[in-house]
């Protein structure tokens, strides 16, 4: 396969990921809508380069965020319950993120 061939079908296949993935904003109700998505976010002193640092505390804070949703009873630990909720509440998200086909 020439070089030129590989070039365009890796642009259009990154084209048709951007496109999908522009919908995933939550308007339409059915995608997620997370406050961040792009890495540009963990540039903290927007000087337009993201630094360990940076990169780190925006992990580290999502983390964070990630815990506390699945610590239910505050406890600090999280047990096989809270585990088992979580896995539960993530699969009916997930489930009515499917969209069906329009019926014609």
């Amino acid at each position: 396969m020439k070089v030129s061939q590989i070039v365009t079908i890796a642009a259009l296949t990154l084209g048709l990921t951007q496109l999908a993935y522009a919908k995933h904003d939550g308007a339409d109700g059915k995608h997620c809508a997370h406050k961040r998505h792009s890495m540009q976010d963990s540039d903290t002193n927007k000087d337009g380069a993201i630094s360990r640092d940076e990169f780190m505390s925006a992990r580290q804070a999502r983390a964070e965020e990630h815990f506390a949703k699945m610590d239910a009873n505050k406890d600090g630990k999280i047990e096989q319950a809270e585990r088992d909720a979580m896995k539960a509440k993530w699969k009916e998200h997930h489930k009515e993120l499917d969209v069906k086909p329009e019926a014609k």
